[in-house]
């Protein structure tokens, strides 16, 4: 599940059981932040209104309307084996109806192998009368020295003006990566992990699988933390994070259980949080998620940890969130 299912796998993994130390550490620059998240100057007329979320070192997730978007880089991996990837984290996601048609993309100034896929009511192929589920595309494009970039859109409807936003996105991200500025490598991990305000601990059994400025995401067995910082703080973009944050994993995953609005403290701020069940390979994970502004940031977090490990929180969660 490692990554498939898109930004439901920053979800699912790993834990233990109390509060860890939280040294401060100074602040992190804000270099290359905008009110929707940080992303270069070239790519945020284009990435507007896109979410990003973390995922792992050498991938990115964002969620922009009704589309998902992700781009994932391999530096050993085979064009055959990128694009076997893509089609099991797509099923995963849609399920096994899903249609697949191979053909190609031309991006970056020349055609890549492609695969068209949509999930539709009357099925029969990509692009039929009826209605749709979902839709989109994934591809493998070489960035030299036989380094594998794949490029994943997920199209809420299958409906051609946001399997054209795809295109538009995938052009951007063919030819200059990640909008962050981020470069997709394991050397890149920021350690310790971190917020502006403090040092994450991370628990023995357990590792960062993403670490930069900006986002983070660390993973045990059975539990994970996960956050994302942005300036400056604006309480819509705030509102919006969480709820698109919401609406990525519920349609990632299905089996997501009822999300129940409960009070909560998200880094000692008082807050509403989201809390609920997802199903996982190694039985159901309980998820509190909450969105908070630090002076002149605000924080996206999420939790999942086994369900008998409550009302405590367990070290992954690193004493982020607590009840009122």
């Amino acid at each position: 599940m490692r990554t498939s299912c898109l930004v439901a796998a920053w979800w699912l993994a790993a834990l233990c059981a109390c509060r860890a130390p939280a040294p401060r550490v100074p602040p992190v620059p804000p270099e290359g932040s905008t009110p929707a998240g940080p992303v270069v100057p070239q790519a945020r007329a284009l990435f507007e209104g896109c979410t990003p979320f973390p995922d792992g070192v050498t991938s990115r997730t964002w969620r922009c309307g009704d589309l998902t978007l992700w781009v994932s880089e391999d530096a050993e991996a085979r064009v055959e084996q990128v694009l076997g990837r893509a089609r099991l984290r797509v099923t995963r996601r849609l399920g096994e109806a899903v249609v697949f048609v191979n053909g190609e993309l031309p991006l970056a100034g020349r055609p890549w192998p492609s695969v068209r896929f949509a999930l539709c009511e009357q099925g029969g192929g990509v692009d039929p009368e009826g209605p749709c589920r979902a839709g989109g595309y994934f591809t493998a494009v070489e960035v030299g020295l036989g380094r594998q970039r794949e490029l994943g859109c997920v199209a809420r409807g299958n409906e051609r003006p946001e399997l054209a936003r795809c295109l538009e996105l995938f052009e951007y991200l063919a030819t200059h990566g990640d909008p962050e500025g981020e470069p997709l490598d394991a050397a890149t991990l920021l350690l310790p992990p971190r917020l502006p305000w403090r040092a994450l601990a991370v628990p023995p059994g357990c590792q960062p699988t993403a670490s930069t400025s900006r986002l983070g995401r660390v993973e045990c067995a059975d539990a994970s933390l996960v956050w994302s910082v942005y300036l400056p703080a604006r309480a819509a973009v705030t509102e919006r994070w969480l709820a698109q944050s919401l609406a990525e994993l519920r349609e990632a995953l299905p089996g997501v259980g009822p999300v129940e609005e409960v009070s909560c403290r998200l880094e000692q701020r008082f807050t509403r949080c989201a809390r609920f069940t997802l199903p996982s390979e190694k039985g159901p994970l309980v998820v509190w998620a909450g969105a908070v502004e630090w002076e002149d940031r605000a924080l996206f977090a999420a939790c999942s940890f086994p369900p008998e490990l409550e009302p405590a929180f367990p070290a992954v969660c690193n004493g982020a969130f607590s009840r009122p």
